[in-house]
């Protein structure tokens, strides 16, 4: 299979919400509260106007099947922090396909020079990715992020672009 990122756009907001929403994605967010649709709205809007952000959408199949935020830290610099989920009845690799091509996209085409992201404790599909994709565990930050009561652990993880392995299809955005 092979997928491709591409910018999300506004007739993508409705199913991303969703996404976002869903039980299955939503317990593994940092924020955990139900995301309006003028939340969502104002978010993206915001998000338009800042150029530091990069959103996108991740498609296979000619169906809609990930979300990816890649924030820079700052204009004069190359360090990208990453967010992602995918849709919530994605079949097992969704995943490590849409995150390949995001690391590729990050060093090849925004010119990243680290690739940086966080995960809480319990979040294990998180945290096994990033191991899988070769994110160095740069840190651990203990009872960091409290939600539902009780403080959590959050997982640090990193890759410098030195130490990427491009995938064997590397990324393109699309154009629509």
């Amino acid at each position: 299979m092979s997928g491709f990122l591409r910018k999300l756009q506004h007739d993508d907001l409705y199913l991303i919400r969703q996404w976002r929403n869903h039980p299955e994605i939503n317990k593994f967010m940092f924020s955990q509260h139900e995301i309006t649709q003028q939340e969502h709205q104002a978010w993206f809007e915001s998000s338009q106007q800042n150029a530091l952000r990069h959103l996108f959408v991740f498609e296979e199949q000619d169906e809609r099947k990930g979300f990816l935020q890649l924030q820079q830290k700052s204009a004069d610099s190359n360090v990208f922090e990453w967010g992602f989920y995918i849709c919530p009845d994605a079949v097992r690799g969704t995943g490590s396909r849409m995150a390949k091509l995001a690391i590729d996209l990050a060093f090849l085409e925004l010119n990243a020079i680290k690739l940086y992201g966080e995960a809480l404790g319990f979040n294990q599909p998180s945290i096994g990715l990033h191991q899988k994709l070769g994110f160095v565990e740069e840190g651990l930050l203990r009872k960091q992020h409290f939600i539902n009561n009780q403080y959590h652990d959050v997982h640090c993880f990193g890759m410098l672009k030195a130490e990427w392995q491009p995938s064997a299809q590397q990324s393109k955005v699309g154009k629509s």
